[in-house]
């Protein structure tokens, strides 16, 4: 009985049958033969496009490996950083050039363990030929004893041979070659070697008495 007068209709569709459900259904995929532990999986390729990523990033690698460690072509994330770090000492002993040339300015740069580091490597490039690769003097003196040809060892005194030369010497003035900066890292690299007394060449000069040596 309807409230508006009209008959009650209803629509009644059947019900699917579970063999129609199960046809409408997609397939599933086949069951491999191998079990583990009672375990079995379906065979289920992986999509296309994870496959595509995977060979793309195995080719990438090879020629990653090639570019890197073979043809040594490329820069490695640890000598970027190295370089990084390089040009960021570099800048900060530029800072030092706003200071007049002092035993005060020349000891914060001899002071600086990293920077001392890249002014070595600069001391066995312009100076180890002469003085040798640890300063022990081969035609030039030793430079780790407590005797001086020029002066009485201090950073000023060493700035002041450095930067002038010794012409009598065939010691060129290396003020004219290295720039400000070079100049005075490897002048505060010289007087971190003061007194280290490495084994080579014998004293010149005049040996500094105790209390005049530099420290």
């Amino acid at each position: 009985m309807s409230t508006s007068g009209h008959p009650l209709t209803t629509s009644l569709e059947p019900a699917e049958s579970p063999a129609a459900q199960t046809s409408n259904a997609a397939p599933e995929a086949p069951v491999l033969d191998h079990e583990y532990d009672g375990i079995r999986e379906y065979d289920n390729p992986l999509p296309r496009w994870w496959v595509w990523m995977w060979a793309g990033s195995f080719f990438f690698s090879i020629g990653y490996f090639f570019h890197y460690h073979i043809s040594h072509n490329g820069t490695s994330i640890a000598d970027g950083y190295e370089q990084d770090m390089a040009e960021a000492r570099e800048a900060q002993a530029k800072q030092s050039l706003a200071e007049p040339v002092s035993e005060e300015s020349l000891g914060k740069l001899m002071a600086n363990p990293a920077l001392m580091t890249d002014a070595k490597a600069l001391f066995g490039l312009r100076c180890s030929p002469c003085h040798g690769a640890n300063a022990q003097g081969i035609i030039g003196p030793n430079l780790t004893d407590n005797s001086w040809i020029h002066g009485q060892g201090t950073l000023s005194d060493i700035y002041g041979v450095v930067e002038g030369g010794v012409a009598s010497k065939g010691m060129p003035a290396w003020g004219r070659t290295l720039t400000p900066i070079e100049l005075r890292k490897v002048v505060a690299f010289v007087g971190t070697l003061r007194g280290t007394n490495v084994p080579g060449k014998a004293p010149e000069g005049t040996p500094l008495p105790l209390n005049a040596r530099p420290r």
